[in-house]
């Protein structure tokens, strides 16, 4: 193991030590703050916008490109093998909790300024995980000036320029509360309205299937809580269903929504929106991110699933691109990972955008 990467790791077993979980996101109790604020050679730039959402700038120079890496993590979860807090090396890959999701990534840039980098604009936020995106929202209002943006997540060290948006939201409906023996039941149970609902808006979404891009088919539609109901003898008065879809870069959400709520009544459910975020590019247009990608000397990737916070910038007009070491299937699970050959791999990426 040569000594950038040893250092690698140095820095990435600290970030691990760090719980920056999220929920319950105690950003300020993790240590994360201090363990910055103690490196000497930095002069971190730190903005608390509150409820453990923190912004994190290193900047020196005149940079080109800003880097971007989430430092928050999902919840440990079941199943770790170890302790999910404590880096652990072995068979060629670096195990904690968000080694992959993407404190990888972090570790590599600060390894990189440690060693005496130049010219150089790393952005560290803590709120991804939980869709909220203060943070990436907050630094964008400052009316950030860069010739493009790289976000770390975990993409094999590929160019990703194109992924799909998010949109969640909250269907309710109202329905006429009594004994289940009434034959009313059947038009005024909200549960019974909910489900022709659901039923309708899975149909709908499936006339979308035929429009791809790459490997991206569809809507990726799903329904994901339900609740309703009190008891199976009473008309449940009240129901509720949270549901989302990853639409496609250049596909209209509003046109979606039409299509998906025309089976509804207004008086008969109630909609309210949740996290809405677009495609990336937003605005359809790829060819930008892609001469980015050839420019940086990338190996360019498919489109993937995964929504990132690079849909955000691409929104407020800077070119941005997704590239990180590791792999997204290792991430968000038990014994989480990133490969050693990896991280190697992009401590010269990463050096080689810069310079």
């Amino acid at each position: 193991m040569n000594s950038e990467l040893e250092l690698c790791l140095k820095h990435l077993k600290a970030l691990i030590a760090c719980d920056t979980s999220n929920p319950p996101k105690h950003i300020q109790a993790s240590g994360l703050l201090e363990y910055l604020d103690s490196l000497s050679y930095l002069n971190p730039s730190i903005v608390d916008l509150g409820d453990g959402s923190f912004n994190i700038l290193l900047k020196k120079g005149q940079p080109k490109y800003l880097f971007n890496v989430h430092l928050d993590t999902v919840p440990a979860g079941d199943g770790w093998l170890t302790d999910p807090w404590t880096l652990t090396v072995s068979n060629d890959q670096a195990v904690g909790l968000g080694a992959c999701d993407i404190k990888g990534a972090a570790a590599c840039l600060l390894t990189l300024i440690e060693l005496g980098l130049e010219n150089y604009a790393v952005l560290f936020s803590t709120d991804e995980e939980a869709g909220q995106s203060q943070c990436i929202k907050a630094f964008l209002a400052t009316q950030p000036n860069f010739d493009g943006v790289i976000v770390s997540e975990p993409t094999n060290n590929l160019g990703v320029t194109c992924h799909r948006g998010i949109f969640t939201g909250t269907q309710q409906f109202s329905g006429i509360s009594g004994h289940s023996s009434d034959y009313r039941a059947m038009q005024d149970n909200a549960v019974h309205k909910l489900t022709h609902w659901c039923h309708a808006a899975l149909e709908s979404a499936r006339s979308f299937d035929d429009q791809q891009i790459g490997p991206l088919r569809g809507l990726a539609f799903n329904l994901g809580i339900i609740e309703g109901g009190i008891k199976p003898n009473i008309i449940a008065d009240s129901a509720s269903v949270k549901f989302g879809f990853r639409p496609l870069p250049g596909q209209s959400v509003e046109k979606i929504l039409d299509a998906i709520n025309a089976c509804s009544t207004h008086n008969e459910a109630h909609f309210t929106p949740g996290f809405v975020a677009p495609a990336l590019p937003a605005d359809g247009d790829v060819k930008t991110l892609e001469l980015m990608v050839k420019t940086l000397g990338l190996k360019p990737s498919e489109p993937v699933n995964f929504w990132t916070e690079a849909s955000l910038f691409s929104q407020a007009g800077l070119p941005a691109i997704v590239f990180g070491p590791g792999n997204i299937t290792n991430a968000h699970q038990p014994n989480e990972h990133v490969d050693l050959m990896q991280l190697s791999e992009a401590l010269s990426i990463y050096r080689g955008i810069v310079q």
